[in-house]
């Protein structure tokens, strides 16, 4: 283990969402319950340097 190279790297974290049903038209609803938190998360996580 060489420890510089330890110090270069970042942790790495993946945010997914759901997809929504395929059984009607999209809504605020779908942004609401599986874009928007996987959009903060992934904001709040840019933001804290991941």
């Amino acid at each position: 283990m060489n420890s510089s190279n330890n110090k270069d790297e970042k942790k790495r974290v993946i945010v997914t969402s759901a997809l929504p049903y395929a059984n009607g038209e999209i809504h605020l609803g779908h942004v609401a319950s599986t874009y928007l938190p996987a959009d903060i998360m992934t904001r709040y996580l840019r933001l804290k340097g991941y």
